[in-house]
């Protein structure tokens, strides 16, 4: 994806969320960034080659970078993402596993912050997945300490139903992170 591209979509994201007040209603989740994680991975063994589609473990390495903007559109955090998914159930198409996931950002000032992901639906066709998950920020964080996480993404991986197999994987993943307003106090 070309850095216009991140950038166009993350302006209409943060658009749409300026049209919604903050807190619109009592206890409402407030929106701290909406943040676009793009990953490129490799996996170990090559998934799904032309001699079956049955379910395997197997290993993906994935690194890229990690660009969040506040409401208003104005960019507040970048980063980058180095880190290893066991997946103990890949196949070109299907329903991919449904286990826990860690992301840990390194962020341009050199803080870290840890997404895990606890709950994560893939549904797969011929080597293309959409990816619903929800989870938190730990509390130990840098940026967005415990914030609640909702991400929707897509990824393409290239070689399913050849005799070669998939071995890359290019993915694009909006992650909003949300928290809930305190108890007013007077």
């Amino acid at each position: 994806m070309k850095p216009v591209l991140v950038g166009a979509a993350l302006t209409a994201v943060a658009l749409l969320e300026a049209a919604i007040p903050a807190g619109a209603a009592s206890g409402e989740p407030e929106v701290d960034a909406t943040c676009v994680r793009t990953l490129h991975g490799t996996f170990d063994r090559p998934v799904g080659p032309v001699r079956g589609n049955a379910p395997q473990a197997d290993t993906l390495h994935m690194t890229g970078t990690v660009t969040c903007v506040d409401p208003t559109g104005r960019s507040v955090a970048a980063g980058t993402v180095d880190h290893t998914v066991t997946l103990p159930r890949t196949e070109c198409t299907g329903d991919e596993h449904g286990d826990t996931l860690t992301t840990r950002v390194t962020w341009a000032d050199g803080g870290t912050s840890t997404l895990s992901f606890e709950h994560i639906d893939v549904i797969k066709a011929a080597g293309t997945a959409s990816l619903v998950a929800t989870g938190a920020v730990t509390s130990d964080s840098a940026r967005f300490a415990g914030d609640a996480l909702r991400a929707v993404g897509t990824s393409v991986g290239t070689g399913c139903g050849t005799s070669a197999g998939a071995r890359k994987v290019d993915s694009t993943t909006v992650i909003r992170l949300t928290h809930r307003p305190g108890p007013a106090t007077g």
